[in-house]
């Protein structure tokens, strides 16, 4: 059994407490209780909410390396996604979740695995191929965030339009070519974010070599690290919790 790194279990226990309270807030709203539709899509919340998906997807990538049966791992994350995706459609199609922050580690475990493999094989896993490879993928990152919206790059100063006619059904969208009539609450395309959960599985490659950084990571939060151990159950239950205690205040008031 790959070993477990306190530290990172506790980062990501802190991202799936900001992640409750973020969601509650959006659940508050949703049933008007107390949050405004403006201070829920004001800056403050879209930083707060890029706060928490732009670690959590980095720890998720670092974590490949830490986890065994790649093959297994990415299909229960990607099924669950599509559980996720089938419940709100059925049940709450208007919040519904189509490509949500699962299904993309779902599909970023699998991607990375013949990536994995093929470095491995040829012994290429070094410190200083990992510490260009990781550049080369967190640049990728930065380059095509704003692809949902049409360009490549970084507006205005430098960038590159996306013919229109690309960003046309499911298909596209799943890659970050969004359709203009796509609507999902929780959406998250391979591109970018791919590239992100690729930086944060050469992070690792690199911190590894580093007997300092192996000595900070076993460092954690007791209570924290253990939210972060259970990050996968707890993501999906919490919601439900929050929707049902939400629904019950709106009944009773």
């Amino acid at each position: 059994m790959k070993k477990r790194y306190d530290f990172i279990d506790t980062l990501r226990g802190l991202a799936i407490i900001s992640m409750i309270g973020f969601h509650a807030c959006w659940i508050m709203n949703y049933f008007g209780i107390l949050i405004t539709v403006e201070t829920l899509y004001g800056t403050i919340f879209a930083v707060w909410e890029r706060s928490i998906c732009i670690p959590f997807i980095a720890i998720a990538g670092f974590s490949f390396s830490l986890g065994h049966n790649h093959l297994r791992s990415g299909l229960i994350v990607f099924g669950w996604g599509l559980i996720i995706t089938a419940a709100t459609c059925i049940f709450l199609y208007d919040i519904r979740i189509i490509f949500g922050v699962l299904t993309l580690i779902g599909s970023s475990i699998l991607l990375t695995i013949p990536i994995d493999n093929a470095l491995r094989n040829h012994n290429l896993l070094t410190q200083k191929v990992s510490v260009f490879l990781l550049s080369v993928s967190f640049l990728l990152f930065l380059l095509t965030y704003k692809i949902n919206m049409g360009y490549l790059g970084f507006y205005p100063a430098f960038h590159v339009e996306i013919p229109r006619s690309i960003y046309k059904g499911y298909i596209a969208t799943y890659f970050g070519f969004k359709d203009p009539g796509f609507y999902s609450t929780d959406y998250f395309s391979l591109f970018p974010w791919w590239f992100l959960y690729l930086s944060g599985y050469f992070l690792h490659k690199i911190m590894i070599c580093s007997e300092r950084a192996v000595s900070l990571l076993e460092k954690g939060i007791p209570g924290i690290k253990i939210i972060g151990r259970y990050s996968l159950p707890i993501y999906i239950i919490h919601p439900i919790i929050l929707y049902i205690l939400c629904f019950l205040l709106t009944m009773l008031r």
